[in-house]
């Protein structure tokens, strides 16, 4: 059986995104709706503006499997850089 993907949950992904990335208020990843489907975003620092990260707007579940791959991505480069001694401790994430 499949698990609902609901809004809530996809923005909780986000914010997971956005604690593994460090981004701040000014460059936060976000959610944008539209056209029946849902988008990631990226506010651009200094800015009014915002760039699409991904291409036009899709159902809850696929953005949902970007977003989590994206943090799985970042979390795993930061353990390596963690154990090589690049960085002092990598950030634990954990999927919604």
């Amino acid at each position: 059986m499949r698990t609902i993907i609901t809004k809530q949950r996809l923005e909780h992904a986000i914010s997971v995104l956005n604690r593994t990335m460090g981004t701040t208020a000014d460059d936060a990843f976000f959610l944008q709706g539209a056209y029946g489907g849902w988008q990631l975003m990226r506010k651009i620092p200094g800015s009014s503006a915002a760039d699409s990260i991904t291409t036009g707007f899709v159902p809850k579940r696929e953005l949902f499997v970007i977003v989590c791959g994206m943090s799985t991505a970042l979390a795993l480069y930061q353990d390596k850089q963690a154990r090589e001694g690049n960085i002092s401790s990598p950030l634990a994430i954990s999927h919604p």
